[in-house]
């Protein structure tokens, strides 16, 4: 069922937001609402990474997690920003089912400090709340995937590969079956938007089925032998999250088709298990690195914290997805596969701690370069 958070009917309070905490003497405390699970890969490398992050700039980091609910993503923020004693300083959290405005509010009402990463708010909503420190003034910034780019990416990628090894479909054509992940989630929908772009501008390319698999292996699988036995020549497979594509390489296992040879496969999250397969050629492409943002959102607050704004570098970053093929796919898994990352020093992507660091980074690579 999709949950439709947003309408206009939220209020946009005016309230004085008391200014940085420079030279904080003690540690402040941070709350991140992850809308996903903590049984998803993706959500425990987000968290895991914030969590090294918090370890060395000297946060209290608290993580919440709502389960792929929206409404129990905003319950939640009500009841952090809202609680009588131990409120956190900041919060980080995502525009997931709409939910972001709501907790703004909630973050402005009681004097703290927000911040945004993931999906943006929709072009409805922003001539509302407009952009960071607009309407909320405690609305510090954001970190926003171009998840657009990143489904056009993806499928060019796919299309591409297919013309390269002459892979069509019975008509002749370069079909693609999509398999997304949440009707209500604006960045699977943005994800999807790319992809049929993708397919209107590539001579011969074609989406021909387009699924919802709610971000489940056992959905995707089910979905995968229906297409399958609808078109079976269909080269290529669209995929919105990792778990998804493990599902369909699940049904692939039990046809005469062969990823990574008659079939090919490209989705997003860089988990181990999908960085694998793209090793064991079963996946073609693998977008990801978006589990950083969280933490590089810390090292940005550490320095607003510190008397150092973070404005002359922009309240708005956008931030590419990183690839992974066969071609980097060993350094990425090594640097993963225990998903400790306590060993990056971060520092050194501090301004206020290495005055020389000119820009704050949003590469997943630039940051793994770091892990030993």
């Amino acid at each position: 069922m999709t949950v439709v958070l947003l309408a206009h009917s939220f209020v946009v309070f005016s309230v004085t937001v008391s200014p940085p905490l420079a030279q904080a003497q003690t540690a402040l405390r941070v709350a991140y609402l992850i809308p996903g699970s903590n049984k998803e890969p993706f959500w425990l490398s987000a968290a895991s990474f914030a969590q090294a992050a918090a370890d060395d700039l000297g946060f209290i980091l608290e993580v919440h997690y709502a389960f792929n609910d929206g409404r129990k993503l905003l319950e939640i923020g009500k009841d952090v920003a809202n609680r009588p004693k131990d409120k956190p300083n900041y919060i980080i959290f995502h525009n997931y089912e709409g939910a972001a405005p709501y907790i703004m509010n909630e973050i402005e009402r009681n004097n703290l400090y927000g911040f945004v990463v993931g999906t943006g708010l929709s072009e409805n909503v922003r001539q509302t709340v407009k952009g960071p420190r607009e309407k909320f003034k405690s609305w510090l910034g954001e970190i926003k995937v171009d998840n657009v780019g990143g489904g056009n990416m993806l499928a060019k990628l796919l299309f591409r590969a297919a013309f390269e090894r002459g892979l069509t479909s019975a008509s002749g054509r370069y079909t693609m079956a999509l398999v997304n992940g949440s009707a209500g989630d604006s960045a699977a929908q943005d994800r999807q938007e790319g992809a049929i772009l993708a397919s209107k501008e590539y001579y011969r390319g074609e989406i021909i089925s387009r699924s919802i698999a709610d971000w489940s292996r056992i959905k995707a699988r089910a979905i995968a032998a229906r297409a399958f036995e609808k078109n079976p020549t269909t080269p290529m497979y669209w995929v919105a999250n990792d778990l998804m594509a493990l599902g369909i390489l699940d049904t692939f296992e039990r046809t005469r088709r062969i990823p990574g040879q008659d079939t090919l496969i490209g989705c997003f999250n860089w988990s181990p298990w999908a960085l694998q397969a793209v090793a064991n050629n079963q996946i073609e492409y693998v977008l990801g690195g978006h589990f950083i943002h969280a933490g590089a959102a810390l090292v940005m607050l550490f320095d607003h914290s510190r008397g150092t704004d973070f404005r002359d570098k922009g309240l708005s970053q956008v931030a590419r997805y990183g690839l992974v093929t066969k071609t980097n796919v060993k350094a990425v898994y090594q640097r993963m596969i225990k998903n400790d990352y306590s060993s990056i020093d971060f520092r050194k992507f501090s301004r206020v701690l290495n005055p020389n660091w000119q820009d704050y980074s949003f590469d997943a690579l630039t940051y793994l370069s770091e892990v030993r």
